[in-house]
C-alpha cells in the first residue's frame, strides 16, 4: 500500500508554487469555490496516471502566461519514500520515479493507483461510449497484465490505418498494407474484447451489492450489458474492406464498443431518475475499488465535491461503505470543513483538514 506524504505544484493551473503535506489517511481539502481544490486532486491523479483526469491535453494544465508546469510528490511504500515527478515544458513531458526518468511514460502506469469520483462522472451514465470505454479500460489497465500494452498498440495502429484511409482519393488502396494493419488490429482487438467481456461478467455482482446499500433500495436491480462493435474483428475487417475504404475510417473494432446500464430493465440513460443515476455511478466506482483490491491494489480515493452532489442519505451510506473497503488514502473536497467532520468523524478516526 502506497500513501502520498506530500505534493509540490509549480505553475500548475492556478498554483504558482505550493506545497502540501499529508499526515493522515483521511484528508479534507476545503476552501471557497474556484480556489483550486479540484486542481489539487487532479495533481494527485496526475502523479498516479501521468495525465489529468479532467483535461485532455497537458497544455491546459499550465498556469496562464507560463510555458510549463511541474508536479512532484513523495509516496510512502511501507517505510520507504519515493519521489515521483512530472515536468511538462514547451510541449515535452518527462516523468521520473526516484529521480530516474522513464524511457516510456507508460511504464509508470500501475505503480500507483487512484479512483476519482467527480461531478462530471455522470458522463459515464449519460454520455457517449467514449466515457464508458475510458472507465472500463481504466480498470483493466491496472488489473490485467498486458492490457495497457495491447491498448496502446491497438490505438497506434488504428491511427496509422485511419490516416492512410483518409489519404485515398480515387486511387485503389494498397490491400497488402491494409492487410497488415487489419491483422494487427484483429490480434490486439481480440485481446481487448476478451478482457472486457470477462470484466463485464464480474462487475454486475458488485454493482448490485453496492447499489442496494447506497440507495437503501432492495427492489431495484441494476444490470450491465456489454455491446461489442464486433466479436470477430478479423472477419469484420475482411468482409468490410470496401465500406471502410469508402468511409475513409475504421468501422469495426473495440474502439467503438459500448456498454448499457439498466435498472429493472429500464435504460438508465433515458429513464433513470437523477437519484438512480447517482446511485448507479457510485456503485460503479465502489465496484472498481473492490475489483482492484482483489488484485491487491489499494487505491487513493479522490472525492471531488460529493457533499454538493449527493443527498445526506446517500452520502452517509457512501462513507459507511468506504469504511469497509481497502484503500490507501481518501482526499475529499468541500467548501465547509464542518460538513466534512459531521459526516466522517464517527466513521474515520483521524481526519486532516487542509484549508486552501
Amino acid at each position: 500500500m502506497s500513501t502520498l506524504e506530500s505534493i509540490t505544484l509549480t505553475q500548475f493551473r492556478n498554483f504558482p508554487h505550493a506545497r502540501f503535506s499529508f499526515r493522515e489517511k483521511i484528508v479534507g481539502i476545503t476552501g471557497l469555490n474556484g480556489i483550486g481544490k479540484t486542481n489539487l486532486l487532479d495533481a494527485i491523479y496526475y502523479l498516479c496516471f501521468t495525465k489529468s483526469y479532467f483535461q485532455s491535453r497537458d497544455k491546459y494544465n499550465v498556469q496562464h502566461h507560463q510555458n510549463g508546469f511541474r508536479i512532484s510528490g513523495i509516496f510512502m511504500n511501507g517505510q520507504s519514500p519515493e519521489e515521483v515527478t512530472c515536468v511538462w515544458k514547451d510541449g515535452k513531458k518527462t516523468f521520473s520515479s526516484g529521480k530516474v526518468p522513464y524511457e516510456k511514460i507508460s511504464e509508470h502506469i500501475g505503480k500507483y493507483s487512484a479512483v476519482m469520483i467527480a461531478p462530471d462522472d455522470s458522463d459515464i451514465i449519460t454520455g457517449s461510449g467514449e466515457y464508458r470505454r475510458k472507465f472500463f479500460d481504466g480498470i483493466l489497465c491496472l488489473k490485467e497484465a498486458g492490457y495497457l500494452e495491447h491498448l496502446l498498440h491497438y490505438n497506434k495502429v488504428l491511427q496509422q490505418k485511419n490516416a492512410y484511409l483518409k489519404m485515398q482519393y480515387g486511387s485503389a488502396p494498397d490491400h497488402n498494407l491494409l492487410n497488415i494493419y487489419d491483422a494487427q488490429l484483429a490480434a490486439h482487438g481480440a485481446f481487448l474484447i476478451e478482457k472486457r467481456m470477462h470484466l463485464t461478467s464480474r462487475l454486475p455482482e458488485w454493482v448490485s451489492h453496492f447499489y442496494r446499500q447506497v440507495s437503501s433500495n432492495t427492489e431495484e436491480a441494476p444490470r450491465i450489458a456489454y455491446e461489442p462493435n464486433t466479436t470477430d474483428p478479423a472477419a469484420s475487417y475482411r468482409n468490410g474492406r470496401q465500406r471502410e475504404t469508402e468511409a475513409k475510417r475504421t468501422l469495426w473494432g473495440p474502439h467503438l464498443d459500448d456498454w448499457s446500464f439498466f435498472i429493472n430493465d429500464s435504460h438508465c440513460k433515458a429513464h433513470a431518475s437523477q437519484g438512480q443515476k447517482k446511485s448507479f455511478l457510485i456503485s460503479l466506482k465502489l465496484s472498481q475499488i473492490e475489483l482492484l483490491s482483489q488484485s491487491d491494489i489499494q487505491p487513493i480515493l479522490l472525492l471531488d465535491d460529493i457533499f454538493e452532489k449527493l443527498d445526506p442519505v446517500r452520502l452517509r451510506n457512501l462513507f459507511n461503505l468506504l469504511q469497509q473497503q481497502r484503500f490507501a488514502q481518501i482526499f475529499m473536497t468541500h467548501t465547509n470543513a464542518e460538513d466534512i467532520m459531521k459526516f466522517t468523524k464517527d466513521i474515520f478516526k483521524d481526519i486532516q483538514i487542509e484549508a486552501l
